[in-house]
């Protein structure tokens, strides 16, 4: 097992089967099992006739809605929404759109062709890695286990077929080198303008891998070539990227905070670490936590020295592998710098996860030559956490979005008589459309607006409970706070109790109940419950 998992050359192709079976079920198990994103209700819609839906002002159910998320439209319609409605680039939306126009229209079905993609990008970055003389099958396993690369290669968005063009760009910019061939440094350009083309962020990776061309040892002769033939498809695709980016540049303002360079450095920090071993550290409770969290600071550290220490044995393509490692941060820092605000989320740095991988591997390797034993050991220590952290995200409400969670835990108070409250948000698609899609289908639900609270208790007359479900955004938390007052003032209506509590994310489920008639004053009728906590709470 350890000659084949630090092997640099050829390997047997069951055990490439078995990597690539193993990022199937890691990649499917959690795109089975988490619940439904938020953005992955624009996947859906923006690949569909009515980008923005203006929802009912009265109660309707999920299955009410499902037509608007079964229609899907053509690729010309999806480029012209996106210009007019998101802040993305067409790729992977015509892509998605072919994919739901051949039956795959649920979440269900996105995400399947998410994990497919996936897969390919392990399979492009083993082949890398085996082109780049680095072991294929530890790159690989480091690749298929990073919680970043995971999480994101099974979400119904982009970021598994840019996984999957920049798997594909490494390969063949390190066969251009290899070959001195001018055909595979214009694919190396091609397949990583489509990974910008699928999402802006992927352009720092994608520029780094290609940008290695510069420095790359051969002559400087075939370097100018090779450089040239891959950064010609790659400068045309930044052209349709500018064309789109141009477009949408103002359609989400204040999606992020201010800069901050300090607060920043510290997120990078964390989620580079996140990226490779995962939320271990929200898993455990009290005293626990902060201790595992500095065990993993270790173990990244201790992962970065071993890299340091044997630097030269990763061979001539290292400085690519770093390159690539690097720029998602690098470009997230100057991206906040030039815009003045904080885009720094794991997921936008989860293209550095199958770097990373490759430099462990060749690590690891380089290491076996002094301590045949101890190095194989040592890497499969690292894999067994990571793999930790990644079935952790699968299983784990912590790392997860709370829809599915929130609407298993007020599930025994919903049906007919109780109507389901939820805010609109910022923009009234990926909170409703999480609720919608996670819901049961004939539940009657109220998408609330804060300038119509007003008019509350005429819409919920009909009505023997309401329970508002409490998961917002900054505009979603006051439209709940204006739901809660308007109900408050309402003397049908009494709180009765708190069904549901994200306290990390401070979001709740409240629960309402009509009064008896004749209740006097705000306590009477008022059923006094217990919090998912078991604290009675009124």
């Amino acid at each position: 097992m350890a000659s084949a998992l630090l092997a640099a050359g050829a390997v047997p192709r069951r055990v490439v089967l078995l990597v690539l079976l193993l990022a199937a079920l890691v990649l499917g198990g959690a795109a089975a099992l988490r619940s439904t994103e938020y953005d992955e209700t624009y996947t859906r819609l923006v690949t569909g006739p009515v980008p923005r839906p203006h929802w009912p002002t009265t109660p309707f159910t999920p299955s009410e809605a499902a037509a608007g998320f079964e229609a899907v439209v053509g690729p010309a319609a999806i480029a012209r929404q996106l210009r007019e409605t998101d802040v993305h680039p067409p790729l992977y939306f015509w892509l998605a759109g072919a994919w739901r126009a051949a039956g795959g229209t649920s979440v269900e079905a996105l995400r399947a062709l998410s994990v497919l993609l996936s897969v390919g990008a392990v399979a492009a970055f083993m082949a890398a890695a085996r082109a780049a003389a680095l072991p294929a099958v530890a790159t690989g396993l480091a690749t298929a286990l990073a919680y970043g690369f995971a999480y994101t290669g099974g979400v119904a968005r982009g970021f598994a077929l840019a996984h999957l063009l920049l798997g594909v760009a490494t390969l063949c910019t390190v066969l251009a080198w290899k070959r001195r061939s001018l055909a595979s440094a214009a694919l190396a350009g091609l397949a990583a303008g489509g990974a910008s083309f699928t999402n802006y962020l992927a352009v720092f990776p994608a520029g780094a891998v290609l940008g290695w061309l510069l420095i790359a040892p051969v002559a400087a002769g075939v370097r100018l070539r090779l450089l040239a033939a891959a950064a010609v498809p790659f400068l045309l695709a930044q052209l349709g990227n500018l064309s789109f980016f141009m477009a949408q540049r103002g359609s989400r303002p204040d999606q992020f905070d201010a800069f901050d360079p300090i607060g920043a450095l510290v997120l990078l920090g964390q989620f580079n670490a996140a990226n490779l071993f995962g939320g271990l550290p929200l898993y455990a409770e009290g005293l626990a936590r902060p201790v595992l969290a500095a065990a993993l600071a270790a173990l990244l550290a201790i992962c970065a020295l071993a890299v340091a220490l044997r630097w030269q044995a990763l061979g001539p393509t290292r400085w690519l592998w770093l390159g690539g490692f690097v720029a998602p941060s690098a470009g997230l820092l100057l991206l906040g710098a030039v815009f003045g605000t904080m885009p720094i989320e794991l997921r936008y740095l989860a293209f550095a996860a199958p770097f990373a991988g490759a430099m462990l591997a060749g690590a690891a390797a380089g290491w076996a030559r002094a301590a045949p034993r101890l190095a194989p050991a040592a890497l499969l220590a690292v894999l067994i956490v990571q793999a930790a952290g990644a079935i952790g995200m699968a299983l784990h409400p912590a790392t997860q979005q709370t829809y599915r969670h929130a609407l298993r835990a007020v599930g025994p108070l919903l049906g007919p008589g109780t109507l389901l409250l939820v805010p609109h948000g910022n923009d009234g698609v990926g909170i409703v459309g999480g609720v919608l899609a996670e819901a049961p289908r004939d539940q009657p639900l109220l998408v609330i607006r804060a300038d119509q609270a007003d008019g509350l208790p005429a819409q919920t007359a009909a009505h023997a409970r309401l329970v508002l479900l409490g998961i917002t955004d900054r505009d979603g938390a006051v439209q709940a706070a204006a739901a809660r007052s308007a109900l408050a003032a309402d003397p049908r209506w009494g709180e009765a109790r708190i069904a549901w509590r994200d306290a990390r994310r401070g979001f709740a489920a409240w629960v309402y109940e009509a009064r008896r008639s004749g209740a006097a004053d705000g306590r009477q009728g008022v059923v006094v419950g217990r919090a998912h906590d078991g604290r009675e709470e009124p």
